[in-house]
């Protein structure tokens, strides 16, 4: 096709190619040369899965020093993603979310209006599990390094852990549990508890236990411990308590920290340093009533001493007495 140019003093004619033409072209460079299936390693900055389709489209990201090195879109169709979800659940004990890195299957596709995209057909959970381990090594190694990996450990412990600062959820069975537990025990031990509803798992779970931490780090005055609890739920949406800045927030935290997130393997970061870790709440609640039930059994041994004492004392002085009056 031509163009002309109408100038005073000449006419140029130039060649041009419309959208369409470069379009169709880069379209059919990829599908001759990319034709086949490819493993692909990249973060996905956005998952946006649309419940109502079914279908995933991610935004795929590599970063290197937190720099966008490369970017692009992404397509998982319903079918396959409801396959691939299913079996990286399984594995790995998580949900595909925001930010993970992913080791997937694709082909290399190119639409004339939508351009460039991977159609992902696969995804290696078990590259995912590999990288989640890697990063909880690091976020462990660097809390290690700043010093402060013990720091909620070594702090000592209240004698009588009465004023608990509950970090649940309100309606979940952990908590109600828990209070079930704590408010009926059996020697009638008085607890002042009040809770900080927070998330507990999923994406926004970090940011919302560090909010109420940072809500009862306002009001420390007024209690022994905080607790972290959940219930149910096993091992899935765990990967929140593998946040740096979380584990950090609860490392540097001024009175001990308990939690008992309801599971039993795969201990988290989070637990790692908190002061306490129990499985579940209602181990929890059982531990702050044997420190209750302790010092019980503590002072009713002082109060067995005393009367002890005093008897022996009393009887000494009777026997003394009695040999002042045997002497008139």
């Amino acid at each position: 096709m031509e163009i002309v140019n109408q100038t005073t003093e000449h006419t140029t004619k130039r060649k041009y190619y419309t959208l369409v033409d470069i379009a169709n072209s880069l379209k059919s460079i990829i599908s001759k040369n990319y034709t086949g299936k490819y493993w692909v390693k990249a973060e996905m900055a956005k998952l946006n899965h649309y419940p109502k389709s079914g279908h995933c489209y991610p935004d795929l990201v590599e970063k290197k020093d937190s720099i966008i090195k490369a970017q692009m879109r992404a397509i998982i169709w319903s079918g396959d993603y409801n396959k691939i979800s299913k079996k990286f659940k399984e594995v790995t004990k998580e949900s595909l979310r925001d930010g993970m890195t992913v080791l997937f299957l694709a082909k290399i596709n190119f639409h004339q209006i939508y351009g460039i995209s991977l159609n992902i057909l696969d995804i290696e959970p078990s590259f995912t599990l590999g990288e989640m381990a890697r990063q909880k090594r690091e976020i462990i190694e660097r809390l290690k390094r700043e010093g402060i990996f013990e720091n909620n450990k070594k702090l000592p412990f209240p004698l009588l852990p009465k004023r608990l600062a509950i970090i649940s959820v309100e309606t979940s069975k952990g908590y109600s549990d828990f209070i079930n537990i704590i408010k009926r025990n059996s020697w009638n031990y008085k607890f002042f508890t009040f809770l900080f509803p927070a998330l507990l798992q999923g994406d926004k779970a970090a940011e919302s236990i560090k909010l109420q931490l940072k809500i009862i780090n306002k009001c420390i005055k007024h209690f022994d411990v905080v607790l972290i609890i959940r219930g149910g739920g096993g091992d899935i949406g765990l990967n929140c308590y593998d946040n740096y800045t979380l584990a950090k927030e609860v490392a540097l935290f001024p009175i001990p920290v308990i939690t008992g997130i309801g599971h039993s393997t795969n201990e988290t970061v989070v637990e790692m340093v908190s002061c306490q870790n129990k499985i579940t709440p209602t181990d929890v609640a059982y531990f702050l009533i044997q420190k209750f039930h302790n010092f019980s059994v503590y002072i009713e041994e002082l109060q067995n001493k005393i009367v002890d004492y005093a008897e022996k004392k009393i009887s000494d002085e009777n026997k003394r007495l009695n040999e002042n009056i045997k002497l008139f």
